[in-house]
């Protein structure tokens, strides 16, 4: 990345790359001590473009959206499986002879890095989502070519696929209508889902989804989130959790019921033979109307200039493994100790891989990870995080 494109795509700042990738190891490291398997989507797209015309599939809508030429596709085509996947991921740049110059033909795509959103798995089906921005618009194509060609991924009928609204375009530019984040996707219980609608994600698109779980899934409601039009609040993600089934974390002054900030939310009830809305004033209280209630901790404490600090660093962002055992960055200190005077063990990343800490125990666990590198890329671990199949809650 260079300070030229940095803006462009959606990052305040260059990274370290070297410290970024070493906290982003320690992390996959953490959850293998606590899950099946972690998979890696550049791997996951390799193997998919083993299959015969997967590549050919890609290439379509890839070389059309970076509006690359029949020269350049052959040079794509030629490439083995894991070298187009590596390209898709890091770009394609070229220097001359002696590196005093540089040219993309396409940008790498490092929002990739946030897994939760270019796709989201809800009940037994799956939403292959239309991003707002132009930087993350490949990132879609990806998912889309592991989960409709991947011999293990595959979705097995597009009755489970809930939305797939990846752009066509109109007069050579990508139509945007409809978009979607999977980091605003909340999958509360078999009956509940939430949906914000937030600065990436359309009311429309919600309204599609709503529409598309009320006709082929199990779920009972709905809840719309309507979120404040703001960066610093990208994602329902960002301000609210659930981590355990009795409590949630977090966000303070968008939840609770006294704020004036408080966020109203458009129940949808996915039961009736038509879609039905209700105007519920609180998000929280909406949830316990649903037989859903959750008790709040604060992410960065009572303070409000401490938990905009620690809500800007993702500090509401916990990715719960099971529930009760969370990771959050250990920057955010007052978010650790409020979740430890709340009956959560605060641990290291260092103590779960050092196997000093049993996860599955039954003891609920705060696990602390380094990320002062990635927290500057504006996400955290359930941002990273993508559940391809879950026994219980998806936080």
């Amino acid at each position: 990345m260079t300070p030229s494109l940095m803006h462009q795509l959606l990052f305040d700042d260059i990274l370290f790359g070297r410290e970024a990738r070493a906290e982003h190891d320690d992390f996959s490291r953490v959850l293998s001590k606590a899950v099946d398997r972690v998979f890696d989507a550049q791997d996951l797209l390799a193997e998919t473009f083993q299959q015969d015309g997967v590549a050919s599939f890609f290439l379509n809508r890839y070389c059309r959206y970076h509006h690359l030429g029949d020269a350049d596709r052959e040079i794509l085509e030629s490439l083995p499986p894991d070298e187009l996947a590596k390209r898709a991921v890091n770009g394609w740049y070229e220097e001359n002879a002696d590196g005093t110059n540089y040219t993309f033909r396409f940008p790498p795509v490092p929002n990739l890095l946030f897994m939760r959103d270019p796709a989201a798995v809800i009940g037994k089906g799956v939403s292959i989502n239309n991003m707002a921005t132009s930087a993350r618009k490949p990132e879609p194509m990806i998912m889309e070519s592991i989960f409709r060609f991947h011999p293990d991924f595959k979705v097995d009928s597009d009755e489970n696929i809930w939305f797939d609204r990846i752009p066509g375009f109109m007069n050579g530019r990508p139509q945007t209508y409809h978009t979607l984040e999977g980091g605003d996707i909340l999958v509360l219980s078999e009956d509940v889902v939430a949906i914000g609608i937030s600065i990436r994600t359309s009311q429309s698109a919600v309204t599609l989804i709503a529409e598309a779980l009320r006709q082929r899934s199990q779920f009972k409601t709905l809840l719309a989130v309507l979120m404040p039009q703001e960066r610093a609040v990208m994602h329902l993600d960002t301000i609210f959790t659930q981590i355990d089934e009795e409590h949630c974390l977090i966000f303070p002054p968008l939840f609770q019921p006294e704020s004036p900030r408080s966020v109203p939310v458009i129940k949808m009830d996915l039961t009736s033979d038509q879609l039905k809305v209700v105007l519920e004033d609180n998000f929280l209280e909406a949830l316990e109307k649903e037989g859903h209630g959750l008790k709040p901790i604060l992410s960065g404490g009572r303070n409000l200039l401490d938990q905009e600090r620690e809500q800007w660093t993702d500090g509401a962002n916990a990715f719960c493994i099971a529930p009760g055992v969370i990771l959050g960055y250990e920057r955010n200190v007052l978010t650790a100790e409020t979740l430890g005077c709340n009956g959560y063990n605060v641990v290291t990343s260092q103590q779960v891989l050092n196997d000093e800490v049993d996860l599955l125990d039954g003891k609920r666990y705060f696990i602390l990870i380094k990320g002062n590198e990635l927290s500057r890329a504006r996400g955290g671990p359930r941002c990273m995080t993508m559940p391809l199949k879950r026994d219980s809650l998806d936080s």
